[in-house]
């Protein structure tokens, strides 16, 4: 499991994650949803160390993160971080360099999924593409958990419907952790297990995809309802 305990992050005196505990369960998919600017980033930048936290604690599997343990966890942002000048096949090469577990044969089989073309260099690809590229990137490196910050930004409609159709059954290996946050919610429903709803840098609800269902919503309708009714 992964855990934030009572995480505070501030910026000056802006406080982004206001005493914020969160449990990811461990081969679920859980997503993190709220309007721009509630600390849905942050928080994934703060699960991967790549920012410093100012109270509480983050633990996997019951450890705190250090560098002996972090490599346990793929954090892909939603802007690409490897080499603009390179074809595709060129950077999964550097990325098996720079990720112990990255699985060049998965990343191509998803490019092939995904009909993205291999040769290019990111620099010609399209913003769509190099979404695509970016989530092939996190899935190979098959991680224990997998933080993905809007990774459907750019993608169309149709790609997004294929990808999550075959998203647990094709891409997620057996006991992965997927940690989503996006703007597409709609196309998470049919993935999404576990959300959290931020609401100014706190969370304000957490419920499972069973629990709405039982109330007969999904889970914009229950977003609605808990925006709508003070988080209640």
């Amino acid at each position: 499991m992964l855990e934030l305990k009572n995480v505070t992050k501030k910026y000056g005196r802006k406080i982004v994650l206001d005493n914020v505990s969160i449990q990811f369960r461990k081969g679920r998919v859980s997503c993190l949803l709220g309007i721009n600017g509630v600390g849905k980033s942050t928080t994934m930048k703060a699960i991967c160390r790549l920012i410093p936290i100012h109270s509480g604690e983050i633990t996997v599997d019951g450890a705190r993160i250090c560098e002996k343990n972090i490599d346990k966890i793929c954090f892909i942002p939603d802007l690409p971080i490897f080499d603009l000048n390179c074809r595709v096949t060129e950077n999964f090469r550097i990325a098996r360099v720079l990720f112990p577990n990255f699985d060049e044969k998965k990343a191509k089989e998803i490019s092939e999924f995904f009909q993205l073309d291999q040769t290019k260099r990111l620099k010609d690809l399209s913003k769509g593409n190099l979404a695509k590229f970016n989530l092939i990137i996190g899935l190979a490196q098959n991680a224990e958990y997998v933080l993905l910050d809007e990774p459907f930004s750019g993608i169309d409609l149709f790609t997004r419907e294929d990808f999550i159709g075959a998203f647990r059954s094709k891409f997620m290996k057996e006991g992965q952790t997927i940690i989503i946050t996006t703007h597409e919610i709609d196309e998470i429903e049919g993935i999404a297990e576990d959300i959290i709803l931020l609401e100014d840098g706190r969370v304000i609800k957490t419920f499972t995809k069973e629990e709405a269902q039982a109330e007969g919503l999904n889970i914009v309708e229950t977003m609605r309802k808990v925006y709508r009714g003070g988080g209640k």
